[in-house]
């Protein structure tokens, strides 16, 4: 059942409908701001309707790492609170923005699982399973284990998805180096804290975007979580 909300401007009404729709409940009203501890998301576009003002969610220090985990229970209080009738406005686009980040939130936190569970597995050139695994295929088979499928070799890899600058990387993005010639001869993936996990040396390992080898060797980066 639909509820009408009459919204006055410029001594016109505009009737305006109420209804449960993804996350949470379309409230709308006049500007109004969300305020969100610690979850790093953009600015959200203007209201659809020609009314002043836009909503936003506002992060308090937009240059914080959150934790994954905290960033999903984040988006958990968020819908909580909107089901509730804690938040005065929201509109669909709001709505869409913030279930595409928890999504994106949750298969990063995933990811990141998957491909710790491999730390230690031994390197072997050509290797594919858990008795042995060379770089791009430790993180094939970590994102095929979440259902997204790669490319078998780096140089592959490194044509997918978009490519971001390394000041804006985020957990289960892809760091590429240039370890044998030129190309995108290496590849790991980063965890956070400028610090990625690729099948290198002896085996499958954590190392350090700061440590000179790699700063030195450093290709490029992409994005393939959408």
């Amino acid at each position: 059942m639909n509820a009408a909300l009459p919204l006055e401007e410029s001594n016109q009404g505009v009737i305006l409908p109420r209804q449960v729709i993804g996350l949470t409940a379309c409230i709308l009203a006049g500007t109004a701001t969300i305020p969100m501890a610690h979850y790093p998301i953009q600015e959200v576009v203007a209201l659809p309707f020609d009314i002043p003002g836009q909503v936003r969610i506002i992060d308090e220090d937009m240059n914080q790492t959150v934790p994954l985990p905290q960033q999903t229970e984040n988006i958990r209080m968020l819908e909580q609170k909107a089901a509730a009738g804690s938040f005065s406005c929201t509109n669909l686009r709001t709505l869409s923005q913030i279930e595409s980040r928890k999504n994106t939130a949750e298969m990063q936190y995933n990811i990141i699982n998957s491909v710790m569970t491999w730390e230690g597995t031994a390197y072997q050139w050509g290797g594919r399973t858990r008795s042995g695994v060379d770089c791009s295929a430790l993180v094939q088979n970590v994102f095929k284990e979440n259902g997204i499928q790669l490319p078998r070799t780096s140089y592959e890899q490194f044509r997918m998805g978009l490519g971001i600058p390394q000041s804006r990387l985020e957990p289960g993005d892809l760091v590429f180096f240039h370890t044998n010639g030129a190309g995108a001869s290496h590849v790991g993936i980063y965890i956070g804290d400028k610090q990625f996990i690729s099948a290198s040396k002896h085996s499958v390992q954590i190392s350090s975007l700061d440590e000179p080898y790699w700063a030195k060797h450093y290709r490029g980066s992409r994005r393939v979580i959408a």
